[in-house]
């Protein structure tokens, strides 16, 4: 398996797979109750801002893997407000099909470039946005059992 295919795999195994380190995000996800992902631990996110904060960043990566050298996330698009849960997770659902599509045609030899604007390569990014979405999660999950 090359480099690409191995970090392909480990955005599958962590959104939707057999993830090495517990329930994967969909699977967390799925256990929270609608009547809940508003709800905050003191000045924390709520669970809704949280997931549409992972897709921000998730649609920053798309772009990022379409060269645009002037995309980057605001502060109005970092924490967007969502109101509906059902609408969020299918924001989510569908960056993730629109990331595994993105890489099906990103050339590999790519992956040791640096990314336009910015300090670091694609391999970098790519394995960011999978650190950044289990961070996130494991904040959703603390948060959830708090409630």
């Amino acid at each position: 398996m090359g480099e690409l295919q191995g970090i392909i795999q480990t955005i599958n195994d962590t959104f939707e797979g057999e993830a090495w380190h517990g329930p994967n995000v969909i699977a967390s996800l799925s256990k929270i109750p609608e009547n809940k992902v508003n709800d905050r631990i003191g000045n924390s996110h709520s669970i809704i801002e949280l997931v549409s904060h992972i897709v921000s960043w998730r649609n920053f990566v798309l772009e990022k893997l379409k060269d645009n050298l002037t995309y980057d996330v605001t502060d109005e698009m970092n924490f967007p407000s969502s109101s509906s849960w059902p609408e969020a997770l299918m924001n989510l659902q569908e960056s993730q099909g629109d990331l595994l599509a993105a890489l099906s045609s990103f050339d590999e030899k790519r992956l040791h470039t640096i990314v336009p604007g910015r300090e670091y390569t694609y391999y970098k990014l790519l394995h960011g946005i999978v650190h950044h979405d289990l961070y996130h999660l494991g904040q959703i999950v603390m948060i959830s059992k708090q409630l």
